[in-house]
Order: structure tokens, then C-alpha cells, then sequence
């Protein structure tokens, strides 16, 4: 089993849901809580399960190119940026089914930060890396 990093496994997350304040309660320590955010960013943002499937939280940036860039071109062990790759793992979102044919990537409004993905931009992703599908756990 794989636990892999999502959104809320950031320091801004888990204050803004209040899981910080749940740790000082039960806990009475911030070290505890620093010790949770050193766990989250110890954490894989992705994997490819049996060379077929890319599982990530969010989906897929337009800065990415195959499987590999993950671990080359991120650094996971910080809080995510409001921009790039390791960002759009933990934010991005598909565009609805109306327009998943005319969008590739457009601003994630929704989300204030990241990207919308359409249907073209996944096919490409999947077909130049051997993939099959990707799986997401972000709202699905």
C-alpha cells in the first residue's frame, strides 16, 4: 500500500481545516503538529502502479512530460507553491464533460491556483508514456 500526498497534507491546508488546532489540543505540543507537516512532506505525490497507471491527487500540469519529472523536477519535502509541477499534481482538476474536447489546460479559478485539464492533454500524457489511465483522488 501507497499513502500518497494530497492537498490537504500542507501546512496551509490542515490550518485552514483545523487539524492543527485538533493536534495542540490532544497533543499540547507544536512540535507534534511540526513533526505531522514533516510526515506529509515526506510523502510520494504520485506513483505509477504496474506500468499503467499514473495515481496522483489532482491530476496532470502542463509542465509535466511523463512520470519521471516527478522526481526530477519537483522538490516534495516544502509546502507547495501556488504554481507548478507539484502543485498541479495536488490541484489540478479535469474540465467538465462539455468541454473536455476543446480545453487543454486552462486557470483553475475554482481552485485559485493550478490548472484545468481536458480530455486531449490526458490522451497525449497517457499515449507518449505508455500509460493507461490515470487515477485521481481529488473530488472524484
Amino acid at each position: 500500500m501507497v499513502l500518497l500526498r494530497g492537498n490537504h497534507e500542507t501546512r496551509a491546508m490542515s490550518e485552514h481545516f483545523t487539524f492543527r488546532n485538533e493536534v495542540l489540543e490532544k497533543y499540547k505540543e507544536e512540535q507534534i503538529y511540526e513533526l505531522f507537516l514533516e510526515s506529509f512532506e515526506a510523502m510520494p505525490v504520485a506513483c505509477v502502479v504496474n506500468n499503467d497507471y499514473l495515481c496522483v491527487h489532482g491530476g496532470i500540469s502542463p509542465d509535466l512530460a511523463n512520470p519521471e519529472d516527478i522526481n526530477r523536477k519537483i522538490e516534495r519535502f516544502k509546502e507547495p507553491p501556488v504554481s507548478g509541477i507539484l502543485c498541479d499534481l495536488l490541484w489540478s482538476d479535469p474540465v467538465e464533460d462539455t468541454n473536455a474536447l476543446k480545453v487543454h489546460f486552462k486557470p483553475n479559478d475554482d481552485r485559485e491556483c493550478s490548472y484545468k485539464f481536458g480530455f486531449t492533454p490526458v490522451k497525449d500524457f497517457l499515449k507518449k508514456n505508455s500509460l493507461l489511465s490515470i487515477i485521481r483522488g481529488h473530488q472524484v
